[in-house]
């Protein structure tokens, strides 16, 4: 099935976990039951957890009474953020083909990419995790 957001699955697995977060206020959550409230593989939310963490979004604590917290406040936070600590920075394409530079003159794509991902950045930088 296609996706309109090309965004991986771990991407969308670390929006949930940050959001489950979150919804805790402050308390520790652990990944156990992230997945299983996600039904998620526990071994692929830990690798998002994982990244998530390197990026400062969220602390973690292992053993009993271990789990994660978020580093900052939920208005601090915006899907934007999320997004780039797994996918990376979200850059503007030029070409649908991936080329630097179209040669096909009258492409019907034209800035096609460049102007989607300028509107996609823009509401996943003003959605933050308050909002859940």
């Amino acid at each position: 099935m296609s996706k309109v957001a090309g965004f991986s699955e771990a991407t969308y697995i670390g929006l949930h976990a940050m959001v489950l977060i979150a919804q805790k206020k402050g308390e520790k959550i652990s990944i156990k039951y992230m997945a299983e409230t996600m039904s998620v593989s526990e071994a692929h939310l830990a690798k998002v957890i994982l990244r998530l963490a390197h990026t400062n979004l969220i602390s973690t604590a292992r053993g009993p009474g271990g789990g994660a917290v978020l580093a900052k406040t939920p208005e601090e936070i915006s899907f934007l953020d999320i997004v780039e600590a797994i996918e990376g920075p979200l850059e503007n394409s030029k070409c649908v083909f991936g080329k630097n530079k179209c040669s096909n003159v009258g492409c019907i794509f034209d800035d096609f990419l460049v102007k989607m991902t300028k509107e996609a950045k823009e509401w996943l930088k003003s959605k933050t995790l308050a909002e859940f």
